[in-house]
């Protein structure tokens, strides 16, 4: 694994460039992705965001950037990136791009996905002589407008490159994890997992202590400020201690679909995981208290209630 940064942004023997695409793309203008479009902006790049509701493709697109629901919109942009829900949709936007994009341009999907769905997004651009870059992310919507991603990117060499400009206007670190694309998608499911794991932990704890009568913001606090200074213990066990689960940084249904991912590869590799296990169920659990509009920390709220709290 090799970390590139604004300060050493080289891939083996290809020395990335410093130039920005001409025009860039922004499939899906939620909060992650409207946060992407807004930072691209905001630094003077060309911005086409799309979007199947037109009125959420307006409220991301600022200035001279333009917004559409219309594929063909797309077709002069240099390098896309789309931002969707699952592997269906991931699937349809590759194939809908894969028709309307120039030869050479690039598909950098930073979706959490499947690794096998993201071979096949990469397949499909090959067939078309188009370039694909699997670049998952590290972080939540108020991450991603501060610029404070990590992105995780897949792909070849010279084709990530070409990307190198944009994700650094995205993040604040990348890591080039190869050219195996699902490795990258890999690594984001593995990263939500131990993010779930540590709600969880996070929540029994809290609830835990509560029950045994201390204040749970003196217990967070001796924590965090402790041996649990991790940024995921300060970020979602202050949601949880805050109670703080909407707006949701990621929907509970997401992170099901997170969990369900991580564990299908799981299998597939011969990795046990049964801790990811316990937790995919605790987030169904989350789900059939009819909490699915929530932010996943509400792992945090289940611990409370099941205790009786």
């Amino acid at each position: 694994m090799i970390e590139v940064s604004k300060q050493d942004a080289v891939d083996g023997n290809v020395e990335v460039e410093a130039t920005a695409p001409g025009t860039v793309g922004v499939v899906g203008a939620g909060r992650m992705g409207a946060a992407f479009a807004g930072n691209l902006i905001e630094d003077g790049l060309s911005v086409v965001v799309f979007d199947r509701d037109p009125a959420r493709a307006e409220m991301a697109a600022r200035g001279n950037a333009v917004a559409s629901a219309d594929w063909a919109s797309l077709a002069a942009c240099d390098v896309v990136i789309s931002m969707v829900p699952d592997d269906e949709a991931a699937k349809e936007v590759a194939a809908h791009l894969s028709t309307v994009l120039g030869r050479e341009a690039v598909h950098v999907s930073m979706s959490t996905i499947s690794p096998d769905a993201a071979g096949a997004l990469a397949d499909l651009h090959r067939q078309h002589g188009q370039g694909y870059v699997s670049a998952p992310v590290l972080g939540n919507p108020d991450l991603a407008m501060a610029r404070r991603l990590c992105v995780l990117a897949a792909g070849d060499g010279a084709t990530l490159a070409r990307c190198m400009p944009v994700f650094e206007r995205l993040g604040q670190r990348v890591f080039q994890l190869g050219e195996q694309f699902g490795l990258a998608n890999a690594f984001k499911l593995a990263g939500n997992v131990l993010t779930a794991a540590t709600m969880q932990s996070m929540g029994e704890v809290l609830a835990f202590l509560r029950k045994a009568g201390i204040d749970q913001k003196a217990a967070f606090t001796v924590l965090t400020e402790s041996l649990f200074d991790g940024k995921v213990h300060k970020a979602y066990g202050g949601k949880i201690v805050d109670e703080r689960y909407a707006p949701p940084g990621m929907t509970v249904p997401l992170a099901v679909k997170d969990l369900r991912l991580a564990l299908s590869h799981a299998e597939k590799v011969g990795a046990p995981m049964p801790v990811a296990s316990i937790v995919r169920d605790r987030l169904v659990a989350v789900s059939a208290r009819g909490w699915d509009a929530l932010d996943w920390s509400a792992l945090g709220k289940l611990a409370a209630f099941s205790a009786g709290l």
